[in-house]
């Protein structure tokens, strides 16, 4: 057997591996048929879509919770919304917030020390949405009395909508900041940190590799730069919820 059919035979198996590895992980992977293209994107740690913030409140804020993540490496999060009919999709607040917080996962993955305030202007109530990380801090009945506190008073009339969400938030971030221990780094489920693929996946992935570069003869190379040059945007940390919070109406 000369060298060039060697190869060939070496390629020829590496594909079929190949394929019966990914065959096997997509048939494992469970189906997830639910359609989430309409749940928001967050770019800032405020997102106003109402416009009840005063222009002061708003940037506060956003400061406010930059400095809270620098401190601890929690992550506070605000939607305001008019209705939870969002994109033509109608759910309710809770739903919305839940579906929200797990789209952009805020918090820091492993640790899941995220926190999402969502309020909804006509529908006259929030949700808050907090990560498993938080839970004991951030319970039900503290959520409770920070809002009794910050919040409702000032739920009366919209004039007065912008200072109590501030307070309340205000009071949220306090809370992160005077009990949450951060624990350091979380090691990485990967074995390379920087590249999400599990040991067999990174197999998979080089196995490919290799193969593209016999079959194209290097040119795969070029491919792949085009494909993965074009960008991307950057998000929360990739925290998780266990459904806690607080919910109210106005």
């Amino acid at each position: 057997m000369n060298r060039s059919t060697k190869i060939a035979v070496i390629a020829v198996i590496l594909v079929m591996v190949i394929i019966f590895a990914v065959g096997a992980i997509i048939i494992l992977q469970p189906a997830n048929t639910e359609d989430t293209s309409w749940v928001p994107r967050l770019d800032n740690y405020v997102t106003d879509d109402t416009y009840v913030l005063s222009d002061s409140d708003f940037n506060d804020l956003n400061d406010f919770c930059l400095a809270v993540e620098q401190n601890n490496t929690c992550q506070v999060a605000v939607l305001i919304v008019n209705s939870t009919n969002y994109n033509n999709v109608h759910v309710g607040v809770n739903d919305l917030a839940l579906k929200v917080f797990e789209k952009n996962g805020i918090g820091q993955k492993g640790k899941d020390n995220g926190v999402l305030f969502v309020l909804s202007t006509a529908d006259k109530s929030w949700r808050v949405v907090t990560g498993k990380g938080v839970e004991d801090i951030l319970n039900g009945a503290k959520l409770t009395e920070l809002q009794n506190t910050y919040l409702v008073p000032y739920m009366d009339t919209p004039e007065n909508y912008s200072e109590g969400i501030k307070l309340f938030v205000y009071s949220i971030g306090l809370e992160l900041t005077d009990h949450y221990v951060n624990t350091g780094p979380v090691p990485s489920p990967y074995p390379i940190d920087f590249i999400p693929l599990t040991g067999i996946e990174l197999v998979i992935v080089i196995g490919i590799f290799v193969v593209l570069m016999i079959v194209t003869r290097g040119r795969a190379i070029f491919w792949i730069g085009l494909l993965f040059g074009r960008g991307g945007r950057g998000g929360f940390g990739g925290g998780s919820t266990g459904g806690g919070g607080s919910k109210g109406r106005f």
